[in-house]
């Protein structure tokens, strides 16, 4: 499986740099306590440089047999659609369940940005301290940094650094769009395949799943746009591709609860229901969407006793 592109740049109209309101220099309650213990003020009061990765000279001989390799599979390279092919909205809630709980946490993280904008603006500590933003940043360590970061996973102060960091260029990219709509010059990208495996024994019912974007994804859900229309999203074509699934570490790295994972499920499988019981959720879906009902109970075949 070749490895995921990195993130896209935000589509943003705006340069200035991340601030830090004043009201920090006071204190801060006590933050995520069950990763170290952390205040909004010890956050971004952390300073560290970060070594750049060495970089690694390309062996000569290794040179003609990768060029062999190249034509042999030239033929199933990726191809990137655009979506004005495909030429048909997607639904957001379906790139986001079962398998992108991380998109769930971002919307509430945006929503927290947009419904306490002041907080933020005038006392990151006390914001920072806000269930939500302690679940961004889960999210932000245990998936970001551990995926992406590893030399930032691998040293709490810098995690810090770079989260603080995080939450402002969400909060520069969420009043973006608010203010100013998408940047369709640069479109969410979306994974597929020609074959499209399982994950974790779930099989999932899908032609399109999340992939780059997903920030200003979330930030156009909250907006009140649960579709991406064609001018918004490109799709990334593999030979074969894997899903992500984020649920599965989020379960256990927040963690998620036995009823809130549930309810998470009922929002998309039982039309917009808030159900708390698996025999519920199977009975709606067997009822209404017999056709997901398969995919439903691979999902809950692994994630159930991980809760």
């Amino acid at each position: 499986m070749r490895k995921h592109p990195s993130s896209s740049a935000a589509a943003l109209n705006t340069g200035s740099k991340a601030f830090v309101p004043a009201s920090l220099s006071g204190h801060g309650s006590c933050l995520f306590g069950r990763t170290g213990g952390i205040t909004g003020r010890q956050m971004i009061a952390v300073i560290a440089q970060a070594q750049p990765p060495a970089l690694l000279e390309p062996m000569s001989y290794l040179h003609g047999f990768i060029t062999r390799v190249r034509a042999g599979v030239g033929r199933y390279r990726d191809r990137i659609i655009p979506g004005s092919e495909i030429a048909e909205s997607i639904d957001i809630d379906r790139l986001m369940y079962p398998l992108r709980y991380d998109l769930w946490v971002r919307i509430e993280f945006i929503r927290l940005l947009r419904d306490e904008w002041a907080l933020y603006h005038d006392d990151l500590s006390g914001f920072l301290d806000r269930p939500p933003s302690r679940a961004y940043y889960v999210w932000f360590k245990e998936v970001r940094c551990a995926r992406y970061l590893p030399q930032v996973y691998r040293d709490e102060r810098l995690v810090k650094l770079a989260f603080v960091e995080r939450v402002h260029e969400t909060a520069r990219v969420w009043r973006s769009i608010e203010r100013d709509g998408f940047d369709s010059s640069n479109p969410i990208r979306l994974g597929s395949g020609r074959s499209i495996r399982s994950v974790n024994g779930k099989t999932i019912n899908s032609a399109y799943f999340a992939g780059d974007g997903c920030h200003r994804m979330s930030c156009l859900y909250v907006a009140g746009r649960t579709r991406l229309e064609p001018d918004q999203y490109d799709v990334r074509v593999r030979r074969n591709f894997e899903p992500l699934d984020i649920t599965a570490i989020l379960v256990k790295q927040l963690p998620l609860e036995r009823i809130a994972y549930l309810q998470f499920i009922s929002r998309f499988y039982c039309d917009g229901l808030k159900l708390d019981s698996v025999d519920r959720i199977l009975q709606h879906v067997a009822s209404h969407k017999a056709e997901l009902l398969p995919e439903l109970e691979s999902v809950f075949a692994y994630d159930l006793p991980r809760l």
